[in-house]
């Protein structure tokens, strides 16, 4: 690692466990960066390219990168995370083989999850003493950071067999962003997870402080601004392939969303 990344994130060479709330600058690891990270969005939206496939992120999201992972945020308002940088278990002095906790069961390591609102408040107050435990003692660090790893393990819903309707609409928004380019039908959506509409309106007007028909929006545009700034595709093909029939709403919807067009995406020139 270069110097100036060393005094930028680490105390001592011989730390093992760095927590930041920097967001990386360029679409690249670190030279000999190692480490490999855990972060859980606190406030504010953005978009999370990782290897080629972009991910909107908002608050109670977690999600594991590795260090060979290559990623950037992009069009981030008001973003406030917590980053969880983790050397391998055999660098601890106490806790050996942890990456038996991290989750691994699914193709993509990183994979993007929400929490809700009880485990969120848990991770936080974790968080929050893992935080102050970096100048005490590696004992009562590494042993915080074990606990974290336990509680994330316990509180996704994955591994949560609670079948309440939170735990359903939290598997709804998974759906729905491995789907949201297709044409949605709410109710049957809601039926499908055995959830009632009015269910799904309240927790996303609550929770998301959107409305479910506007959380779609943002995910499909969120896409196709990934697709304008990072693929060949023509605005047309992008514009079809979110959802958007009419190319004309498409541009107006974008304009809205992120003050520019999505000529100026794809041309580099947007402010």
């Amino acid at each position: 690692m270069d110097s100036q990344n060393f005094k930028d994130y680490f105390i001592s060479e011989h730390q093992n466990i760095i927590i930041t709330s920097r967001i990386p600058k360029n679409y690249s690891p670190k030279p000999n960066f190692n480490y490999n990270k855990i972060t859980f969005i606190i406030d504010g939206i953005g978009l999370h390219v990782i290897n080629g496939k972009s991910y909107p992120i908002y608050p109670r999201m977690l999600f594991f990168t590795q260090s060979t992972d290559l990623h950037i945020y992009e069009t981030t308002q008001n973003l406030n995370a917590i980053s969880i940088f983790y050397q391998p278990s055999d660098k601890f002095w106490l806790i050996k083989g942890f990456e038996a906790l991290i989750p691994k069961q699914f193709a993509s390591f990183h994979i993007h999850r929400f929490l809700d609102l009880e485990s969120a408040s848990k991770i936080q107050d974790l968080l929050k003493k893992l935080i102050d435990s970096q100048n005490k003692t590696y004992i009562e660090q590494e042993s915080l950071f074990l606990r974290l790893l336990i509680l994330l393990r316990y509180c996704s819903y994955f591994y949560n067999k609670d079948n309440n309707n939170e735990r359903r609409i939290l598997q709804l928004i998974r759906w729905l962003h491995w789907n949201f380019e297709q044409d949605i039908d709410w109710n049957n959506l809601a039926d499908q997870f055995s959830v009632s509409i009015r269910t799904v309106h309240r927790y996303f007007n609550r929770d998301i402080n959107l409305s479910p028909q506007r959380y779609l929006v943002k995910l499909r545009l969120f896409n196709a601004f990934y697709q304008l700034k990072y693929t060949n595709k023509s605005i047309s093909l992008i514009a079809q392939n979110n959802g958007f029939d009419d190319q004309s709403y498409f541009t107006t919807c974008f304009k809205k969303e992120f003050n520019f067009t999505p000529r100026e995406t794809q041309l580099g020139i947007a402010r």
